[in-house]
């Protein structure tokens, strides 16, 4: 008898493994799925890295206005190289593939370039790479951006079952929040912004506890490693690091002795991602304080303030949030549902207080260093994208205010979400009604689809409908294959 506490307690875990499994799984599909065909800024170090072992994207000087001549030689993107440092790893392993289909594309017959194009598709198309950097852009999504966001929300199902969320019920709205919400819109291709999501997300999560058990070193150094992982990928990690340094401080209330063993393992896992960061800064622009706006020629926008960053602006703010193109709520109009949780009292499952209280001043921070950051106005080039980091919180938020509704009506809220969001990321266009349009104008064909047909390749329906078929039947495979069998492992006498 004195055995069986604990082997519950292996099954509770196992049950909580699988289910957080098949939320992983999910995710991670359907990312990998919607992943869209573009090379951006990130991407241009890390194939620097994997080509030459190198950051320097000096033989990439003039695809993009992104990228700029240091002022020692080189050329390097505007923004810090987190991102970049992460992507080079997958294609760093999968480099001799790489070679072969780089190898193969040159000898391909040069298509003339579609003055149509995006400047980098033109580039790509000239230089006889095109399926090149369409393996690069999908081998950066399927091993980077999908498998970091499907991870926070796996977590997130977990640390609902913990906090006693029936186990169907959590995974119900782990999935909402990474599918139903412009994280499916965002994983669409590498970006640092998502990153900085994931990174945030996953420190909070790590740092909860639903029972509220004394905070361990081990977490508050994960957290740390997390929250420096953050600021190497965009200055608005501090925000990260500011909130999730609170949160230690509080978590760990009680003796001076355990306060300062989790604070030290907090700073410590810090150190990592911000030593990076400068020991980047100081060998790309020999400064270490100096970030890399500092040196790009200033554009309009950013010629505000110091290099683009200045007082917050309540226009920059509303559009943040409005503006049909980039802003948060056109993207996701379910997240407005945030501002009606303080109304719900008697909602069954709530946010504590305190990570309530926290939520709300990561927002705020996060609202307003996008409010500052004049780069804000370049959203429609790629879409949404600053306030992405708090999406994941508020998405959480606005759940507890969906409480306040009949059943029926959460399901329908939650039903139009998923099909909003699954819409802009399959035809991956800023406005949802352009989105709509374009998708059904496209027979449903996904961007990559479109551009493999663009490509040369004899692309017809019939890779739509296998598409959507195949996606269908690995998800009924994952909710009802061989990982519901973890949920009640056989006892050991």
């Amino acid at each position: 008898m004195g055995d069986a506490p604990p082997t519950r307690d292996r099954e509770s875990k196992a049950g909580r493994w699988a289910w957080a499994l098949r939320v992983f799984l999910t995710c991670w599909l359907l990312y990998t799925v919607f992943w869209t065909p573009w090379i951006v800024r990130e991407h241009f170090p890390a194939i620097a890295l994997a080509e030459r072992g190198q950051l320097d994207v000096e033989r990439y000087l003039g695809w993009t206005e992104d990228i700029f001549s240091g002022p020692h030689g080189g050329a390097y993107i505007n923004n810090n190289p987190g991102a970049s440092l992460t992507g080079a790893v997958p294609l760093l392993l999968l480099r001799p593939i790489l070679v072969q289909v780089d190898n193969w594309n040159q000898r391909l017959p040069r298509r003339r370039p579609n003055d149509a194009d995006d400047p980098i598709m033109v580039r790509m198309t000239a230089d006889g790479r095109t399926f090149y950097f369409l393996l690069v852009a999908f081998v950066t999504v399927a091993l980077v951006m999908a498998p970091a966001t499907a991870l926070a929300m796996a977590i997130l199902c977990g640390r609902m079952m913990e906090a006693g969320v029936p186990a169907a019920k959590a995974a119900a709205a782990s999935l909402l929040c990474g599918l139903g919400t412009p994280l499916l819109f965002r994983t669409g291709h590498l970006n640092h912004n998502l990153l900085v999501a994931d990174a945030g997300f996953i420190a909070l999560l790590l740092l909860w506890d639903p029972a509220d058990r004394p905070l361990r070193p081990a977490r508050a150094a994960s957290a740390g490693l997390m929250a420096g992982y953050a600021v190497l990928c965009d200055y608005s990690g501090v925000v990260v690091v500011g909130v999730t340094a609170l949160y230690v401080w509080l978590r760990s209330s009680g003796d001076s002795v355990t306060r300062r063993r989790c604070a030290t393992a907090y700073l410590a896992g810090l150190v990592p991602g911000i030593a990076g960061l400068l020991i980047y800064q100081q060998w790309a622009f020999g400064s270490f304080y100096q970030p890399s706006q500092h040196y790009m020629t200033p554009t309009a926008p950013t010629a505000l303030g110091y290099r683009g960053f200045a007082l917050p602006s309540p226009a920059l703010l509303w559009a943040n949030f409005f503006d049909l193109r980039f802003g948060l709520f056109p993207y996701c109009p379910a997240l407005l549902l945030a501002f009606l949780a303080p109304l719900a009292t008697h909602a069954r499952r709530r946010l504590p207080i305190r990570e309530m209280h926290l939520i709300v001043i990561y927002c705020l921070l996060f609202v307003l260093f996008c409010a500052a950051n004049q780069y804000s106005w370049l959203q429609p080039s790629t879409g949404f994208r600053y306030l992405v980091p708090i999406v994941p919180v508020l998405a959480l938020v606005a759940m507890q205010g969906a409480q306040l509704f009949p059943r029926i009506v959460q399901w329908g809220i939650a039903i139009a979400s998923l099909m909003w969001s699954l819409v802009l990321a399959g035809a991956h266009e800023n406005d949802v009604r352009l989105a709509a349009q374009t998708f059904w104008n496209r027979r449903f064909a996904l961007p990559w689809i479109i551009r493999l047909r663009e490509a040369g390749l004899p692309v017809t329906w019939e890779w739509v409908l296998a598409t959507y078929l195949l996606t269908v039947l690995v998800i009924i495979w994952i909710w009802a294959g061989p990982v519901t069998r973890w949920r009640h492992p056989a006892r050991v006498d």
